[in-house]
C-alpha cells in the first residue's frame, strides 16, 4: 500500500483528522441492480450520484483487466464487474477513508479477488503501469478555486482539481494506455472544448461522445466520452435523458439503474457490439 500523500495529509490535518480516526467515520448502505451490488459508502463526506451508474453503463466491455482512476468507494468497478464487463479491474484511490470503503465493498459483494484496489497517488504510480487496454474514470469536476472548494476533505479531494489536474490525468494516461486502448470519461458539458483540446494536446481523441441532460428540454450537463490514441470519426449518440419528469426517471434510466441493459464489447475495429 502506497504511503497517504502530502496533499491528503495536509488537508485531513487542516481538519483535525488523524489516520487512526478515517476507519471510524459513519457510513450507509446503499443497494444497486435490484441488491445485487451492496455499497458502503460515508454518511457525510464524498458520496457517489448518478454519474457512477452512467459511466459503468457507458463501458464497452473487454476480455482485458481494467483499471480506473480514482475509484473511490468502488462504485463504478464493481458495477461493471457485476455485468462482466472486464474479468478484473484495478482501482487506484488517494483517500484512505475511500481506499478502505472499496475494499470492504469489494469483499461484501464476493469480488475481492476481480477487484484489486491500490492506495495511492496516480500522479506518483503510473510510471509502474503499462499497455492497459482500457481505462475509466470520473475525474475531479472542478479546478482548484473555482467556486465554493468544499471544507470536507473526502469531496475536496474527489471534485476539484487538488492532487489530480485534468492536464496530469491525460498525462498519466496516455503513458499507460495500450496503442489501442480506451479511455472512458464523465466530464461537465460546460469544460467539453477544454476537454477536447486538452486530451489532443496529449494525443488523445474522441471516438465516442454522449450527451447527458436532466429533462428532455434541458441543456446537457454532463458528456459521456471515449477517447483513444489513435484518430478517428467522433461518432455522437442521442443524449441519454434522466428523467421524464420531476423525480421520475425515463425508462432508459431505469434500465441502467437495474443493470438490465446488454453489455457492449469493444472489437478490433473499435466498434461496439453486443458482448456475449
Amino acid at each position: 500500500m502506497c504511503a497517504i500523500s502530502d496533499i491528503e495529509r495536509r488537508t485531513w490535518n487542516l481538519l483535525g483528522v488523524t489516520a487512526g480516526s478515517m476507519s471510524e467515520l459513519p457510513t450507509t448502505t446503499d443497494t444497486f441492480y435490484h441488491g445485487k451490488v451492496i455499497i458502503k459508502q460515508l454518511k457525510k463526506g464524498y458520496r457517489f450520484a448518478v454519474d457512477s451508474p452512467i459511466l459503468a453503463d457507458f463501458l464497452l466491455g473487454s476480455r482485458s483487466p481494467a483499471l480506473e482512476i480514482g475509484c473511490g468507494a468502488g462504485v463504478i468497478s464493481l458495477l461493471a464487474l457485476r455485468q462482466n464487463k472486464f474479468p478484473a479491474v484495478t482501482g487506484i484511490e488517494i483517500q484512505e477513508p475511500l481506499y478502505r470503503l472499496a475494499l470492504d465493498n469489494a469483499a461484501a459483494n464476493g469480488l475481492s479477488g476481480r477487484f484489486h484496489v491500490i492506495h495511492g497517488d496516480f500522479n506518483r504510480i503510473h510510471a509502474g503501469i503499462a499497455n492497459v487496454q482500457t481505462i475509466f474514470c470520473n475525474p475531479p469536476f472542478f479546478k482548484a478555486g473555482q467556486g465554493r472548494v468544499s471544507p470536507d476533505p473526502t469531496i475536496r479531494l474527489a471534485r476539484f482539481e487538488i492532487s489530480l489536474n485534468l492536464a496530469g490525468l491525460l498525462r498519466g494516461v496516455q503513458a499507460i494506455l495500450a496503442p489501442r486502448g480506451k479511455l472512458f470519461l464523465i466530464f461537465p458539458a460546460a469544460r467539453q472544448t477544454e476537454l477536447l483540446a486538452e486530451a489532443a494536446a496529449h494525443g488523445l481523441h474522441a471516438v465516442w461522445l454522449r450527451s447527458v441532460q436532466p429533462f428532455a428540454d434541458s441543456a446537457p450537463d454532463r458528456v459521456l466520452l471515449q477517447l483513444q490514441k489513435k484518430k478517428g470519426k467522433c461518432r455522437s449518440e442521442k443524449p441519454l435523458v434522466i428523467f421524464k419528469s420531476k423525480g421520475v426517471y425515463t425508462p432508459e434510466m431505469d434500465k441502467i439503474l437495474a443493470g438490465g441493459r446488454v453489455a457492449l464489447l469493444v472489437d478490433d475495429r473499435g466498434e461496439r457490439q453486443n458482448f456475449v
